[in-house]
């Protein structure tokens, strides 16, 4: 198990949890929009070059939730996020993770918080970010990212995953959760991914069917 994964016992109560939120999400979304209304962790296969910006309009527990208004703020793009940078500049560009900045970047947070994603000391982090090495050597040499009930058998539909929000235009914006996932995609050139949907603006909903389908030998769940 990577040193950041959860537990058997902690997806175990996840798929719980999940289940539970999306037996409430699901059914009001579909008596107040219908039977293509957003779903908790619905699964969604979004272009990579779509992803242009990054915005935290919600969290993954609020994943399929219909909102009215969308952040005024926070609005960055994608490859400007700092772990994404990081990433990208040491497996596409070549540079050591040091020489990222990434190390120094992961040790304030550390500093600040306590830990990040149960991460506590530099070794922790050292031996995550060789761990993210073997992990993208696995997604390039497929050329594809996998979905989440296949990387966590039983893990239920696409929680856990990139985070993508529906704007109000109709277009994905990423949530700011799979930055590591997000780069190992963008680092390999993976075409589409598969996502956690995030919230959805009113105004966006038509857009919604657009990003349902799985490529070619995926199967949406």
């Amino acid at each position: 198990m990577g040193i950041t994964e959860k537990s058997r016992f902690e997806q175990l109560r996840r798929n719980w949890n999940s289940r539970l939120r999306a037996w409430q999400t699901d059914r009001q979304n579909k008596a107040l929009y219908g039977e293509d209304a957003p779903r908790f962790a619905e699964q969604l296969w979004v272009p990579i070059y779509e992803l242009e910006f990054a915005v935290k309009a919600g969290s993954s527990k609020q994943s399929g939730q219909i909102i009215r208004s969308w952040p005024t703020g926070g609005l960055g793009r994608v490859d400007q996020t700092v772990a994404i940078k990081a990433c990208v500049a040491h497996w596409r560009g070549g540079l050591s993770w040091e020489e990222t900045g990434i190390y120094d970047a992961m040790m304030d947070q550390i500093r600040k918080h306590g830990k990040v994603d149960r991460l506590r000391t530099l070794e922790d982090v050292k031996l995550r970010y060789r761990q993210l090495d073997a992990l993208y050597e696995s997604v390039r040499q497929a050329g594809r990212l996998s979905p989440r009930d296949e990387l966590i058998p039983g893990n239920f539909r696409e929680e856990g995953g990139i985070l993508v929000n529906i704007g109000p235009d109709g277009k994905p914006y990423f949530g700011r959760k799979g930055n590591h996932r997000l780069a190992m995609a963008i680092a390999a050139g993976i075409d589409r991914i598969p996502a956690q949907l995030g919230v959805v603006h009113i105004e966006g909903l038509p857009a919604l069917p657009d990003y349902r389908n799985a490529p070619p030998n995926e199967t949406a769940n």
